[in-house]
């Protein structure tokens, strides 16, 4: 009889300890979920854009949804040049463009995304803030308006120009209003040719062209001109354009938010944004050669620039 008392309060203390650890994880509280918003240059359509979509969702995965950041394609909460402001102030927490849309902060960022005739190509710029002192450069600039920078892909050389009525030169340029970037690309553009220079986002470039508004239109790559349906009404383009040689997305921070993760969602955050640049810059590369082929199926009439207008150009 002893024995089965024994045995019984035994139980008894088993079935109390596992009721208050019941009770006890029923009253943990659940896991804090963060929530950002990533503003980015890109149309919801341009490669770009997807990776970003993949990169976000990747994010939730690794963090085992702890992590949720949501991405909105270009304009859907600001836009263009706004978008550093917006992630200064916080009105974002990321944001995804290109570091000659900041010149308005400091002219030092048309030099990071590639002047005329310096980094020539990719891999050059890739080592220079993957392996070099390219990305401390930046966050020098970056970092007293309270925002981090980190490289986001390379597109690499843009396209040129595409236009509904050839150009075949320098000389043909003159007073020719032309879509390209702010910065020091655009000012060079201006000073070589005497064309004007005209900083359009995305959304508002092909309407441009359509109404004539625009004569001619730098924009990207060739895939990403192609992806924007500019082939839909140009016929000529001549190449390269060497005015940005090796251009460079970049990632904007805000520096309290980013502080504000912890260690684990820090790591998770910079492991996804190295493999989106690793992967993007690949993808977009052969996607640029399957576009190249369209735009010559479309009868596109490519032409390219003398080597005495290279030499102007220099």
């Amino acid at each position: 009889m002893h024995s089965l008392l024994l045995l019984a309060r035994k139980s008894l203390y088993i079935t109390l300890g596992v009721l208050t650890l019941l009770a006890l994880q029923g009253c943990e509280k659940a896991p804090e979920v963060i929530h950002w918003d990533i503003q980015s240059q890109a149309t919801a359509s341009s490669t770009d854009y997807k990776e970003l979509v993949k990169m976000t969702e990747n994010i939730t995965v690794m963090s085992a949804g702890r992590f949720v950041i949501t991405p909105h394609p270009g304009g859907e909460i600001t836009g263009g040049p706004d978008i550093f402001n917006a992630v200064k102030s916080g009105k974002v927490q990321m944001g995804s463009g290109w570091p000659n849309w900041w010149s308005g902060q400091h002219p030092a960022w048309s030099v990071l995304n590639a002047g005329p005739f310096d980094f020539m190509n990719i891999d050059a710029s890739l080592m220079y803030f993957l392996a070099g002192e390219g990305t401390k450069i930046a966050n020098e600039l970056a970092n007293p308006e309270g925002i981090l920078w980190r490289a986001a892909w390379w597109p690499g050389m843009e396209f040129g120009l595409l236009s509904k009525k050839p150009i075949d030169g320098i000389a043909d340029m003159k007073e020719l209003k032309v879509r390209i970037g702010p910065g020091l690309p655009s000012e060079v553009l201006a000073e070589a040719t005497g064309a004007y220079a005209i900083p359009l986002v995305p959304s508002e470039i092909k309407p441009s062209l359509e109404n004539n508004t625009l004569d001619a239109v730098e924009w990207t790559t060739v895939s990403g001109a192609w992806n924007l349906g500019l082939n839909d009404i140009t016929t000529h383009a001549i190449v390269p354009a060497i005015w940005q040689p090796s251009v460079l997305a970049d990632f904007l921070i805000n520096q309290e938010a980013y502080n504000a993760l912890s260690e684990d969602l820090k790591a998770i955050l910079e492991t996804a944004i190295k493999s989106y640049t690793l992967t993007t810059t690949a993808i977009a590369k052969v996607e640029d050669f399957e576009a190249l082929e369209a735009f010559k199926k479309n009868k596109t009439v490519i032409k390219q620039w003398s080597k005495e207008d290279i030499e102007k150009w220099r």
